[in-house]
């Protein structure tokens, strides 16, 4: 016979909380890409390459405001503490990171060059990583 534990204080695991606020931020960046593209099932790409194909030049919006100095722009599965993911939560709760439409020499200046938006090739991770939506 097996015993079940149960735990005494019911505070969630560092784990537990880091599982949470990855979910709810994926579900967040989710709702606010269908929001602003009109499109109940967009989905948004985290690598580089799927990034720039499937949200910028497919419904050509960007993100504004990713703290790219604290964050790297990468899978949020790769984003390594709470704080991290805390921080970005915030964000597109507060609207401090949001998706934002682009114009034409917008999308032209990003195409060049989307180091200003999502980081430097370096320390991002590669284009046939899996996406998570």
């Amino acid at each position: 016979m097996s015993q079940h534990r149960f735990r005494v204080n019911p505070t969630k695991s560092y784990s537990e909380r880091m599982t949470e606020t990855r979910s709810e931020l994926r579900r967040l960046v989710r709702e606010k890409l269908a929001l602003i593209t009109g499109e109940p099932a967009a989905q948004m790409r985290w690598s580089r390459g799927a990034y720039m194909q499937h949200v910028v030049s497919r419904y050509r919006v960007r993100i504004e405001g990713w703290p790219l100095a604290d964050v790297p722009f990468r899978n949020l599965s790769d984003v390594p503490n709470l704080g991290k993911l805390e921080l970005l939560l915030r964000g597109f709760q507060d609207g401090s990171i949001y998706f934002r439409r682009i114009n034409d020499v917008e999308f032209r200046e990003m195409t060049a060059d989307p180091s200003p938006w999502i980081g430097p090739l370096e320390g991002i991770m590669s284009d046939d990583t899996a996406d998570e939506a």
